[in-house]
């Protein structure tokens, strides 16, 4: 589900916009000096952001990687709850009769895609999840999950790297780097099917299946096998279970109802 930015206080006196912006550009796990060269800081004012930072619980301090770097100054990774920030959303509240329309919007072009060959990806399942299926009326984004799946096969030979090369220059686009080229065909359709609207936020389905989920969870599927993701969820959330108690766990109902609300353990 997306954050929304309008109520995350400021830290050490910098917005929340400011904050997202530092977690963002991160990538994850970043030295307090980084701060100083990249946002032009002094040494102190570095210090009090990571720590206030720290406080808030955005970042904790990294002392596994301080002590291999041999840094002369501390590290500090994006926990958790700084991952949320970095996804949060500054977009204005939308109507929930907007919403709604920005979601049949959505799969309309879903269809166009599937529709369309000049996709080297079609979409396989989409969900929707979040405050989406609440009762609010003001809402701060649509979440959906979306599954890709590739229309060249993954051959051992690499034929498909060229066939992407090739549809990534096709397109008229300038890439730096051959990641870049690789990658175009599925963030292509991510762009398409996003179509610059604020109102939707676009989630992988590994991000929708792994996610750490309460137990109030809803989602509904609008695009896919119904049953398969209900069984894919409740296996990952049987999975979280066992990682988190190291034990073979005892046999438990399935997590998940038909309606894809997420049911209390028994």
């Amino acid at each position: 589900m997306t954050l929304d930015l309008g109520t995350v206080q400021p830290i050490a006196g910098e917005s929340a916009t400011r904050i997202r912006d530092i977690l963002r550009r991160s990538h994850g796990a970043f030295r307090e000096d980084w701060l100083s060269r990249k946002f032009r800081y002094s040494e102190y004012r570095a210090h009090e952001i990571a720590k206030a930072m720290e406080s808030a619980g955005f970042v904790r301090w990294d002392g596994e990687r301080e002590r291999r770097d041999n840094s002369p100054f501390p590290w500090y990774s994006v926990t958790d709850a700084g991952d949320d920030i970095t996804r949060a959303s500054a977009a204005r509240r939308i109507r929930r009769k907007t919403a709604a329309a920005a979601l049949m919007e959505f799969m309309m072009r879903v269809q166009r895609v599937n529709a369309s060959r000049e996709y080297l990806y079609s979409v396989e399942r989409v969900a929707v999840f979040g405050s989406f299926l609440g009762r609010r009326e003001r809402l701060g984004d649509v979440d959906v999950a979306v599954d890709l799946k590739s229309r060249v096969a993954f051959d051992k030979k690499h034929k498909w790297v060229e066939l992407f090369r090739q549809h990534a220059w096709a397109s008229g686009r300038s890439f730096s780097t051959f990641d870049e080229e690789i990658f175009w065909p599925r963030r292509e359709v991510l762009l398409t099917l996003k179509s610059r609207k604020r109102s939707i936020s676009i989630q992988s389905w590994y991000s929708f299946v792994e996610m750490e989920k309460p137990k109030n969870f809803r989602y509904k599927v609008l695009f896919g096998d119904v049953d398969e993701v209900r069984c894919e969820l409740a296996r990952a959330r049987r999975e979280q279970r066992m990682e988190s108690s190291r034990k073979t766990p005892t046999c438990v109902a399935e997590d998940f109802d038909g309606s894809g609300s997420c049911t209390p353990d028994s």
